[in-house]
């Protein structure tokens, strides 16, 4: 069975869409789905915002399942400025050899490194110093430790992101902390309201964000139906 995982459940609810015969429960804080996608067997895990849930929720997967691969996606910053918002992107310095093979029929995305940072890259300057720093082309905050845990257990893995915010954006960092609870893995549109009430600058640049999520889930969603028909039918 393959794990397709991601941090928030913003970004896996269209593949969900996608799937029949859903069985969702949670363990230990986990939110698991059970379901059949394009006719494979799948689980969709939600591993959390950040290394420290993503590592916890990763061990909690291999503990409850017997996994033949796993698939990483969701949102990432481009840090330097070719890659566009809903621009698909694989990783080459975290992903599997033994997954890369499967995608030579496909298309719609491209090849870079990740880097995995503890914070939002939200401004061009901060982008600039990750990009030098780490000699990588895309910023997220989970890859690097789930992709360690998948490691250890010498499964396939796949990182996959799909652009949420390209390098010259400056993100409305106060109205998205103030409209998401990381925690919670929830929204907090009164939260935000309230923020945006007394902070109208970032109105505009948070209606940008999110107008560019849309395309975004939408891209990520059809390179993964893709992505799961390629794939060995005994995984």
């Amino acid at each position: 069975m393959i794990c397709y995982a991601f941090p928030l459940a913003h970004e896996a609810a269209p593949l969900l869409k996608q799937c029949t015969e859903k069985e969702s429960f949670s363990i230990n804080g986990l939110q698991c789905t059970l379901a059949n996608f394009n006719k494979r067997r799948v689980l969709i895990a939600l591993v959390g915002m950040g290394e420290a849930q993503a590592s916890d929720n990763t061990a909690t997967i291999f503990e409850y399942f017997r996994l033949k691969a796993v698939v990483l996606a969701g949102y990432g910053g481009a840090l330097v400025p070719p890659l566009k918002v809903g621009q698909v992107v694989i990783s080459n310095n975290f992903s599997s050899e033994a997954v890369l093979g499967f995608l030579r029929l496909l298309s719609g995305f491209d090849f870079a490194s990740f880097c995995t940072i503890d914070e939002v890259a939200d401004t061009p300057q901060k982008r600039a110093a990750y990009a030098r720093s780490t000699d990588c082309q895309v910023a997220d905050m989970e890859t690097q430790v789930v992709a360690n845990a998948v490691g250890e257990r010498q499964i396939p893995f796949l990182a996959v992101r799909v652009i949420s915010d390209d390098y010259g954006q400056v993100l409305p960092s106060g109205a998205l902390t103030a409209g998401f609870d990381p925690a919670q893995g929830r929204a907090t549109p009164i939260r935000l309201l309230g923020y945006l009430i007394t902070h109208p600058g970032e109105f505009i640049p948070f209606k940008k964000f999110v107008t560019g999520l849309s395309v975004a889930r939408k891209n990520l969603t059809a390179f993964l139906q893709d992505l799961n028909n390629e794939l060995p039918a005994n995984w």
